[in-house]
């Protein structure tokens, strides 16, 4: 519950309504002062959950990598060709060119390009608009050939990496 007052000292003020809320006895009750949040203190809070966000995709990516890596470096380089698992992975599926190896890495690979990598795809996009926007100041030529911070950098080696395609 909050409590707002015009203090009227000395016979009114803050002590006085506490003392009146402890005098009553009742167990449910506590009464203390608000104390808003610093600028250092807010500041840090949204550092943390920051923090806690990217921990959190790092995760994720990191779980997602175990078996991508199976799939695509054990089974399809270490593995010897005449392996029944090997042999079913590399068999084309759906009717189409694309084994099941390739499915599968594209079913492990679409969450994390839009999970584990939509931050910097959402910063990139941001950087682009600000470069490109009615009125940016900056030049043509450097619009072509700036990269702006890593957030683009690292979406576009993201992306580049995430389209090749391995064959066997």
């Amino acid at each position: 519950m909050e409590v707002r007052y015009q203090p009227s000292p000395p016979e009114f003020t803050i002590r006085s309504v506490i003392s009146a809320i402890v005098s009553a006895e009742l167990t449910s009750f506590s009464a203390s002062i608000y104390h808003p949040p610093t600028v250092e203190q807010r500041a840090r809070s949204m550092h943390q959950h920051e923090q806690r966000a990217l921990l959190l995709r790092l995760f994720f990516t990191f779980i997602i990598a175990i078996p991508t890596f199976i799939i695509s470096v054990v089974y399809m380089s270490l593995v010897p060709g005449d392996n029944q698992t090997k042999q079913y992975l590399i068999t084309p599926m759906w009717g189409g060119n694309a084994s099941r190896s390739e499915w599968a890495l594209f079913f492990l690979a679409t969450p994390i390009y839009f999970y584990g990598a939509g931050l910097f795809h959402r910063r990139s996009i941001k950087e682009i608009r600000a470069l490109w926007r009615k009125g940016s100041t900056t030049p043509i030529i450097r619009r072509f050939t700036r990269f702006g911070s890593m957030n683009l950098l690292v979406c576009t080696a993201f992306h580049r990496h995430s389209t090749k395609r391995y064959h066997v």
